[in-house]
């Protein structure tokens, strides 16, 4: 049997996808009765992320919209949305994590706004994140300044380097645009690769999260070699010969 929690993440879960649900088709799936998803929809709205309707719930759409330029967010969707909850595993209730400004970080982000067990200090100097977890009541929320730039857009300037030397956190979540075994981390722009240097000094264990069209790209700014990496988690379309490098080369490589 689900745990309340386990079954609040659920029914937020499928909100996500479809934008609302029933409450007789939640408990056959969830193997509960109707009550009991009545009680679990009641307490999501009180915790203000539900709207209560006839027979089920709604995700909730009242208050100020927000737009952003998307970027490559919603590329490789179902591969980041793993990549996130794995990466979620890693984490700690009373952790001080950095979230960087990558595309699979957000789905990050979101997996943190709404499982509510675990609170968190999270700093970000990405706008995207930020605007998702800036609701949570679980979450202390640092947002780095500087000159905000990129798609999705994020802050990108000395001022945001800055700003990260001021922190000292437990775990850092990044993404970069190549991971090579050899040469390591690397990114497209000088401006994010001297943020993520700034990101990785300031944290006392690096996770990267990439899909696997990141592994052997060319990019032209080195960020780190893979020595400073405590994990990569990556999906299960990485090849193979690249999951054998890594055990070879003590590199952690974890796809799911």
């Amino acid at each position: 049997m689900l745990s309340a929690q386990e079954r609040s993440d659920y029914i937020l879960k499928r909100l996500d996808e479809s934008g609302e649900v029933r409450v007789t088709a939640l408990s056959k799936e969830l193997s509960c009765s109707d009550v009991t998803i009545r009680n679990d929809i009641r307490k999501l709205e009180q915790q203000g992320y539900v709207k209560r309707i006839h027979g089920g719930a709604e995700a909730r759409r009242e208050g100020l919209s927000i737009s952003f330029d998307q970027g490559e967010c919603f590329w490789h969707k179902e591969e980041k949305s793993r990549i996130a909850e794995r990466a979620y595993d890693y984490i700690n209730s009373r952790d001080s994590i950095i979230i960087d400004d990558s595309t699979t970080s957000y789905y990050l982000a979101r997996l943190i706004r709404w499982k509510t067990d675990k609170h968190l200090i999270v700093v970000t100097n990405s706008i995207l994140v930020a605007a998702e977890l800036a609701p949570a009541k679980h979450i202390e929320l640092f947002v780095v300044s500087g000159l905000v730039m990129g798609s999705p857009p994020a802050a990108l300037d000395n001022f945001t380097i800055d700003a990260f030397r001021q922190f000292s956190a437990t775990k850092a979540f990044i993404g970069v645009s190549s991971l090579n075994l050899e040469k390591g981390l690397a990114s497209l722009g000088a401006a994010q690769r001297d943020v993520k240097k700034a990101i990785i000094d300031a944290a006392d264990e690096l996770y990267v999260l990439v899909d696997h069209t990141k592994f052997d790209r060319g990019s032209l700014f080195s960020v780190c070699p893979m020595s400073q990496v405590k994990q990569v988690i990556t999906d299960n379309q990485v090849r193979p010969e690249i999951l054998e490098a890594a055990a070879r080369q003590g590199v952690s490589i974890e796809a799911v």
